[in-house]
């Protein structure tokens, strides 16, 4: 980083350090990553939306570590704590999310990496979005209360109506009514690549639906969502990296180990494309790591509204030495 963003941080560490070190020895203990705002870790500052601070636990718990995110101007962005010291968080307690102009965007609670009670959404204007909760048993989320930006109540107690835009607030996504919380009877919107849908909800699933592509092209669909799968399953696909990932020698002989984290795209056509280390560990594991993803099968490609979409996929390959590898 060059000396002026270093300093931002670090005075943004000192305002919310709660009685930690100083601002340049916590920031030396501390790790920087740089990030995409769709998430995707990236190597260098330059090419960052955001960067995420990972610093050692406080005298108030010892087993948490401390989260903050920055905009690139130095302006928070995240607050909150997680069980390993990883960008790969494993969030615990409440995460607080801010819009650029320092307006709450989100409050969420979460245990052991999981969301747990109600999620509270904001507007970029500071107003009540909507208040929600996710059912594990229906992998849902459960909607109790929805507004527009000006304060109107949209729903109540679950029923009611429901806009959801964009991350920006620049479009609006879906919208249609909810009962019980879930999405239910019709609904339009604009997807991704402006592709406009039409889609009939029962209980929170997809029945039926039509997508309209800006080609002309119409597209008729029963499931909103369809994840990318490796052909065969997960299963077969870490069957593979297992039976094809050999221990490098010289990791070996400097007793190296850990994970590499490689990311990778599925394509629409279910090829797997731009596979890249997030993080490695060196020795030449990095190396074997990307050149088995590379070699992996095509997989089963992702849709929404019945059209084939990109998705970006990031998997750990552990690298383990067993006693007698010494």
């Amino acid at each position: 980083m060059t000396r002026t963003f270093t300093l931002i941080i670090a005075l943004f560490i000192s305002g919310i350090a709660f009685g930690q070190k100083t601002d340049s020895a916590l920031l030396k203990q501390s790790d920087i990553y740089y990030f995409k705002n769709n998430g995707r870790l990236v190597p260098v500052r330059d090419s960052a939306d955001y960067v995420r601070v990972i610093s050692p636990p406080d005298s108030s718990d010892r087993n948490l570590f401390i989260v903050r995110d920055f905009y690139m101007n130095g302006r928070p962005r995240l607050v909150g704590k997680s069980i390993i010291p990883n960008y790969y968080l494993k969030r615990q307690g409440t995460f607080i999310e801010y819009f650029q102009n320092g307006h709450r965007r989100s409050i969420i609670n979460y245990e052991k990496g999981d969301v747990t009670g109600d999620e509270t959404w904001y507007y970029p204007n500071g107003k009540l979005y909507y208040i929600s909760h996710y059912d594990k048993d229906k992998r849902n989320k459960i909607v109790s209360e929805a507004r527009d930006s000006t304060g109107k109540v949209l729903a109540d107690s679950g029923k009611g109506n429901w806009i959801v835009y964009d991350r920006d607030f620049k479009k609006i996504t879906g919208q249609g009514p909810i009962n019980n919380g879930v999405e239910d009877g019709e609904w339009k919107g604009i997807a991704f690549d402006s592709v406009k849908y039409v889609c009939l909800y029962k209980d929170g699933k997809a029945t039926a639906g039509t997508s309209y592509m800006p080609s002309g092209k119409v597209i008729q669909f029963t499931q909103g969502e369809i994840e990318p799968v490796p052909i065969g399953g997960m299963g077969k696909f870490y069957e593979y990296i297992g039976r094809n990932v050999h221990y490098p020698k010289v990791a070996k002989q400097n007793g190296v180990q850990g994970k590499v984290f490689v990311t990778f795209v599925i394509e629409k056509d279910g090829r797997l494309v731009d596979a890249r280390i997030l993080r490695g560990i060196g020795s030449g594991c990095d190396e074997e790591a990307i050149k088995v993803i590379r070699a992996a099968a095509p997989w089963n490609p992702g849709y929404q509204f019945g059209v084939p979409v990109r998705v970006q996929y990031t998997v750990p390959l552990s690298f383990k030495l067993q006693r007698d590898n010494y």
